[in-house]
């Protein structure tokens, strides 16, 4: 906070890109001097755009990731109210949700031992088994994938503010790749690839994206289909998977036209550092913006390679079609769509409070890890 406070020039370039900066009516300066509200902490998508268009690279993102943890520490923010979206937990909401819609991969899950495997990332084989399995279906074929492992990279605790319990998880994984000899991982989601990379800088695992590694087979099309890209927060700093796929739909056929911002200067879909969970009214305007900008690209197909940005869109309702690269790619079904209304589903009447109360309540688990504590 001293380095905004002492160096932020206040040229206002931050607030233009970022719809909570620019609602705040203050400088990352004033903020600085002021100190962050919790309300302001958890209300920053961290997406990155401050720091990408900041003329000296600071980052108001960071300030408010460290108000994040702050908060948490001195128990400013009942943290335990969000409890349904930790990873780490085994009644965690994604997890209740596999399960109460039959969604199970114990065929492929763990099947090999060594080399490479798939880590398709939590929202993606949640709510799109159909896409994940055909994506590990042709990572045998092409890469001799030895195994898909369903874990959460943990990013999400991160985000949250519980540090501690993102490194015993990321302990965790580092564990479960020396125990299996896991060599590469293979992932399709641009959040778990950056934050696996920096789990296991140290270890020698290579990590890939699908777009690295799945051979797409050129096409010659004739429908002149127009697509625009999202692009996802955590890629805008190396934007690997940005290049891949556009690259792999001009290879396909497809022609590509820009929104506004794009690339490093992308607008956050409003699923970004948890934000629809903290502030809804902001994902709503953030959602809204970045609607606005592809109904001006003219584009006949709105694509994104994060399924959290795509199921975003499909849930407000995108003026165009929306998709995932993968599913377009590979010409398979959009299994992901109607995921709101599936939750929603699981959670109403009677048997939904029930499983309310199940996902809310404290496993064994956590009540041994609490009476260490």
């Amino acid at each position: 906070m001293d380095t905004l406070a002492e160096n932020c020039i206040e040229c206002g370039k931050c607030s233009d890109i970022c719809t909570f900066l620019g609602s705040t009516g203050k400088t990352p300066a004033t903020i600085a001097k002021q100190g962050v509200e919790v309300d302001e902490a958890f209300s920053c998508s961290l997406c990155g755009a401050c720091e990408v268009v900041c003329p000296l690279g600071l980052s108001p993102k960071e300030m408010f990731a460290s108000r994040r943890k702050q908060a948490v520490a001195n128990g400013e923010l009942d943290i335990e109210e969000y409890r349904y979206l930790f990873p780490d937990r085994k009644n965690n909401v994604m997890n209740v949700f596999r399960s109460y819609y039959g969604i199970d991969y114990r065929d492929i899950e763990n099947a090999g031992n060594g080399g490479t495997w798939f880590f398709p990332g939590c929202t993606l084989l949640t709510y799109s088994p159909e896409l994940t399995r055909e994506v590990y279906r042709r990572l045998q074929t092409d890469c001799n994938c030895q195994g898909i492992w369903t874990e959460c990279c943990s990013k999400p605790l991160l985000q949250m503010g519980l540090l501690q319990r993102a490194e015993t998880m990321q302990a965790g994984l580092r564990e479960f790749v020396q125990k299996h000899n896991i060599t590469r991982l293979i992932t399709a989601c641009p959040g778990c690839y950056y934050q696996l990379k920096d789990i296991f800088e140290f270890c020698d695992v290579a990590i890939q994206t699908v777009y690295e590694v799945l051979p797409i087979e050129p096409l010659k099309r004739t429908d002149k289909i127009k697509c625009t890209i999202h692009d996802a927060c955590p890629d805008r700093f190396e934007l690997k998977f940005a290049n891949q796929v556009r690259q792999a739909l001009e290879q396909s056929g497809f022609s590509i036209v820009e929104m506004k911002h794009s690339k490093e200067q992308a607008i956050c879909c409003g699923s970004g550092g948890q934000i629809s969970h903290f502030n809804a009214e902001l994902t709503e305007k953030l959602v809204e913006q970045r609607m606005n900008e592809v109904k001006l690209s003219g584009a006949d197909i709105l694509v994104g390679y994060c399924l959290s940005c795509v199921l975003k869109f499909d849930i407000f309702g995108s003026p165009i079609p929306v998709t995932h690269v993968l599913h377009l790619l590979l010409e398979q079904n959009k299994d992901f769509t109607g995921a709101k209304a599936r939750v929603a589903k699981m959670l109403t009447g009677v048997d939904g409070e029930k499983i309310w109360e199940q996902i809310m309540a404290e496993d064994s688990e956590e009540k041994e890890t609490k009476q260490r504590e």
